[in-house]
């Protein structure tokens, strides 16, 4: 027979109440003064975290275990619009000659020694 522990807190002697385990959440997060959170806010913020870090996509997509990555583009899409920033300013500046290319050049050019 498997008898609960009455000394362990309630939401590990019946772990598979997930109510249990989201009000005790709840009650530590607002305890710790950080407002009113469940457990799915975590999920969230994990996946913020991992864009905001420069993980790809697809990454966070698979970790995430969503079906397909565009529902990952759909919910975190609009955090990444620093990311889209970022690229036009990348290509305008290769196009305009102010940045330095990333890869380097395989061939010299006309005006370079072959030396």
């Amino acid at each position: 027979m498997d008898r609960a522990r009455a000394d362990l807190p309630h939401v590990f002697r019946h772990p598979s109440d997930p109510d249990t385990f989201s009000h005790l959440f709840s009650k530590l997060a607002q305890k710790a003064g950080l407002g009113h959170w469940h457990p799915h806010e975590l999920r969230h913020s994990g996946a913020s975290l991992m864009l905001a870090q420069g993980t790809p996509l697809h990454v966070v997509s698979d970790v995430l275990g969503h079906a397909s990555i565009a529902i990952t583009k759909d919910v975190y899409g609009h955090l990444m619009e620093g990311d889209k920033r970022a690229a036009a300013e990348a290509i305008s500046g290769a196009l305009l000659g102010r940045l330095t290319p990333l890869a380097p050049r395989l061939a010299p050019t006309d005006t370079e020694e072959t030396g």
